[in-house]
């Protein structure tokens, strides 16, 4: 006797695109360890405030209020970013020059998330070697946080 009963396998909503995220920012707050993976297509300063946004919603949400950055001097020290933290009533500090020392818990967490997302996208190559690629990674590394 057999049996069989329709069901959705998946469900995909929206239109198919072909855009790519190419960056992520991650943010960590140095005193619960909590951390955010923001993942963008572009590494302009609208992303990143963006970026910037969503952390500070998603901290919110677990009880956590940004009221410090420590930060290297890249996008970071954008005006528009530093519009936003000064409008918000926080600070920033920044990183010396090749000082990544310097924020040591942060780079931990980046190279920690690193590790992870590569481990997830080989287990899944040897699983499944034809649908796995390298445009993944992104979800791999949102998926390790």
């Amino acid at each position: 006797l057999e049996s069989t009963s329709p069901g959705f396998i998946g469900q995909m909503k929206g239109t198919l695109t072909n855009k790519r995220y190419k960056f992520a920012t991650v943010f960590v707050d140095h005193y619960s360890r909590l951390s955010y993976v923001h993942l963008q297509q572009s590494n302009s300063a609208v992303e990143t405030l963006e970026a910037k946004r969503a952390f500070e919603k998603f901290a919110s949400a677990h009880a956590v209020q940004v009221k410090h950055y420590h930060a290297d001097n890249g996008r970071f020290a954008d005006n528009l970013w530093l519009a936003d933290i000064a409008h918000r009533g926080q600070t920033i500090s920044f990183c010396g020059v090749n000082a990544h020392f310097q924020n040591g818990v942060a780079e931990k967490r980046i190279r920690d998330l690193q590790e992870a997302a590569r481990t997830i996208l080989l287990d899944a190559k040897s699983r499944w070697p034809k649908a796995i690629s390298a445009c993944l990674w992104p979800y791999a590394l949102r998926q390790a946080n």
